[in-house]
This record gives C-alpha cells, structure tokens and sequence, in this order.
C-alpha cells in the first residue's frame, strides 16, 4: 500500500512539474516585452539590409543607418535624387532599393520610380522611370514579386514593372480606376491580395481586392472580397490560403481556398488595427492602442495570447529575425519614433546562447526570393575544427533539409582552393574559410516543398546564425 501511495503521490509530482514547465514555455513564448525605444519623427517606411536600416522620413531622401548592439543608429549616408523628388516608399531586394516618388507636384517627363544599387557604404543610381504622374506616395506600398515591382498609385491605380534587369526597367501591366485607398499588398499564388477600402465610400465596402498577377500585359481584378461592414482593411498576411487582415474594428481571418467563395472563418475585436505581421504560426497586429498576439494552430482555431498597451497608434512593423527582433514605427506618444520587441520565444527555432570568441561569420543567400533554386554562402573569419552543418526550416520550425558542410580555405595568390581542415591548411586559422551550398526546394525526402518563407541556420560548434530566404513558385 506504502509502495503504491509513493507511486501515486511521484506521478502527481510529475504531472505538476510538467505542468508548470508548459506553462512556463507557454508564457515565455507569448510575451511581449519592449527592448528598446528610439525616438524618432515620422517614418514613411523603413527596412533592414545587412547590419543597419534605411529610413524615408519627410526631408525627401532615404537614409541608411548602422545599428550597433546598443541600437544606436549612426547615419551612413542618405538616396536624395533631388529637385522635388521626395522618395517615401521603398522596397529592398538583394543590393537594389526600388523607391516611389512621394511628392505631390510631380514635373512631367521626370522619374516617379527610382532604382538604386545599394551597399553598406553607398549607393549608385540605376535608373528612372516615369509610368504615371504624381504618386504621392506617402503610403501606397510597393512590393517585389517574381522579378516585378507592384506598387499603387492613390486614388485606385495599379502598375507592374518587370526589374529583372534592374538597369532596364520597364513597365507590363497596369490596373485603372478601381476607386482603392490601397494599404498592403501580399503575393498568393498568382494572384495579389490588396489590403484596401473604397475611396469616396467613408469606411464602407473596406474589404481587400483579389488582382490577377500572371498574365504578361495587363492586371485584371477578380473583386473585391470580405466584410461588408463599416470597417475597412489596412494590412495583410498570409499563411498559406489562410489570410490574416488588420481591420478598422480588428482582426478578420479568411479562408483563401477557394477564391470563388472567401469565407471568413475568424474575428476578434480590437481597436483600430494598423499593421499585422507573423512568424511561425504567430500573428502580431499593432492597433491604434498598442500590440496583439495571437496564436494559429488550424483555419479553426486563432486564439489570442496577449496585448501590450500603448498610447497611440502602431503604423509598421518589420521583422529582423536574425536577431529575433520586431522592429515598429509608433506614430508620436510616449513612445514616437522606433519600438523594438523581443520576438525570440516565437521563432520555433532554438538558438543557443553561446558564440564562440573573436569569431566573425557572413551569411546569406541569392536570389532571394528565389525559383527554383537558391545558393547559400557563408564564410568564416578563421579555421572551424567543429563540425558544420546547415539546416533549412519551415514557418512552424520543422527542419526540411539538412547539408553536410565542406569549407575551403581561402587562397593565397595563384593558388586553387583548399580543404579548411587543421591538418590541410595551416593559413586556414589567419585567412578564413568559406561554403556555399545550392537548395533546390525539396527536402530530405528530395520531394518539393511549397512556397512560402524559410529559414537556413548554419550551426558551427556553439555558434549558430538564422536567416530569412523566400520560395516563390
């Protein structure tokens, strides 16, 4: 009887302490904690390339900043094309940043679209184009999608630039007067989902529009799509046929699997929401009262995990996963400027907590995005004796290919490559070593993945990096 009393009362003992470390992980991942606040004036937009930030405020120009562990932004240089050019939205794909003009007295016979080659040191202009008149782009976004840019043009224009030759630009394809007030654009197949409402109509009719992306001459609008309510959308993302939307009134879900008959399958009330984004099956939305979590286990299940208050409204949100960081605009307040969070219990990736001293490593991968193949090249600042490996993982953090690395050490003049091995390459420990390794879209299995977002992590010894590629098909 003593026996099975200790038996009973262990296995209690147990299931507490189970318990209590689920419950534990659960709200570590759930939390929203605010790492740091940079104060800041309006922000048109702002994205991340290599190890700093380029902002477009009012002054006209795009500034680049390095960011430094303490998130101290130091002014690199600034893309001002001058005259009454104002450049305001922008997007940065590889080492080109593709710009809008956001001025509102746009001279005839003078660029609206900018391309630029960028680096972390300076930049150099591609070329212009001038596919419509005045843009006005303080918030019509621009996106980059299987070698085209898309970008709207206020009040309910569309236009696409094919940018495979970044020098060459040139237009295919152009939507007229649908009357949108557009706030987001997401790649879905071979569709676009427009985050928009319809001018002229107050809040009303605030849905999101379906547009017809793959034909080579022209775009063509499947509809409008959602709530017909007094509401209207403002931000977009996708997991798959699922899409998450911030509305005036809150979050709306729907059902993408049949674009003939969209359903919406989820909403929850919250103040104005602004902007949404996620990771994994994390979805975050900033609203006009501060940041929600939630939670997307299946199209029937959206929980919501938490909500971190704030005194004005969340306009931005971009994701710097490498350092597992959500980075927002907050539009004045107590806290105006840049917000960063802590995204890192949302990752579903583990990352140790150990690097290995004076060790510098490079990472990336190109084209990204990328279809159908993609090459992944990292290079080491000194010898690695440990064993290297890289893995690719998809949204929910499940590893779908893993490569055995072989590094080669870098070489002297007039010498070939050689294996950076300790008893191979003696130079190997002052001169570095370096990989590459070429993914074709399948995993372990050699069977296709689907397209979507994933993450390539190099792992040498305690030393582990994550980064961001895209697989459009």
């Amino acid at each position: 009887m003593k026996k099975r009393r200790f038996r009973f009362l262990a296995l209690v003992f147990i299931c507490f302490i189970s318990l209590l470390f689920f419950t534990i992980e659960r709200a570590w991942a759930q939390d929203l904690t605010i790492l740091e606040h940079i104060s800041w004036g309006w922000i048109h937009d702002f994205e991340f390339y290599e190890d700093g930030i380029f902002i477009s405020t009012y002054n006209g120009g795009i500034g680049y900043f390095e960011i430094d562990n303490e998130f101290n932004l130091t002014h690199s240089y600034t893309i001002n094309p001058g005259g009454s050019h104002q450049l305001a939205q922008f997007c940065v794909v590889d080492s080109f940043l593709y710009a809008l003009d956001g001025s509102m007295f746009h001279s005839p016979g003078t660029p609206t679209f900018f391309v630029y080659q960028i680096s972390n040191t300076g930049y150099q202009f591609l070329a212009g184009l001038e596919p419509c008149g005045t843009i006005w782009a303080q918030f019509d976004p621009i996106v980059y999608y299987n070698s085209n840019i898309i970008f709207h043009n206020y009040p309910g224009d569309y236009f696409r630039i094919d940018v495979s030759q970044p020098a060459d630009p040139f237009l295919t394809g152009s939507l007229y007067n649908t009357s949108d007030v557009c706030h987001d654009i997401i790649p879905y197949q071979d569709t676009l989902l427009i985050a928009t409402r319809q001018s002229g109509t107050g809040f009303w009719n605030g849905n999101f529009r379906i547009i017809r992306n793959n034909l080579p001459d022209e775009i063509i609008s499947l509809g409008t799509y959602g709530a017909n309510s007094y509401t209207y959308t403002s931000g977009a993302i996708n997991i798959g046929s699922i899409l998450f939307t911030s509305h005036l009134d809150g979050l709306r879900v729907y059902d993408l699997s049949n674009l003939g008959n969209v359903q919406q399958i989820y909403f929850y009330s919250t103040a104005w929401g602004r902007c949404v984004t996620q990771i994994n099956n994390y979805i975050f939305m900033g609203c006009n009262d501060g940041w929600h979590l939630f939670e997307y286990s299946t199209p029937d299940i959206v929980q919501h995990l938490e909500y971190l208050a704030n005194d004005t409204r969340i306009l931005r949100m971009r994701l710097k996963l490498e350092s597992e960081e959500l980075w927002c605009f907050v539009d004045g307040g107590s806290l105006g400027g840049l917000v960063v969070l802590d995204i890192s219990g949302n990752l579903g990736i583990e990352e140790n907590e150990y690097i290995i001293p004076n060790l510098e490593i490079t990472l990336q991968n190109y084209p990204n995005p990328f279809n159908p193949t993609t090459t992944i090249s990292f290079n080491f600042s000194n010898e690695q004796n440990e064993q290297i490996e890289l893995s690719i993982y998809n949204l929910k953090g499940q590893k779908v290919r893993t490569f055995n690395v072989t590094l080669l050490a870098k070489p002297k003049l007039g010498e070939g490559w050689s294996l950076c091995h300790p008893e191979r390459s003696r130079r190997a420990k002052d001169e570095g070593c370096q990989g590459t390794v070429t993914w074709n879209g399948t995993d372990d299995n050699n069977k296709p993945v689907s397209s979507g977002i994933y993450f390539y992590k190099l792992i040498a010894g305690d030393y582990q990096k994550v980064k961001k590629m895209i697989l459009m098909k």
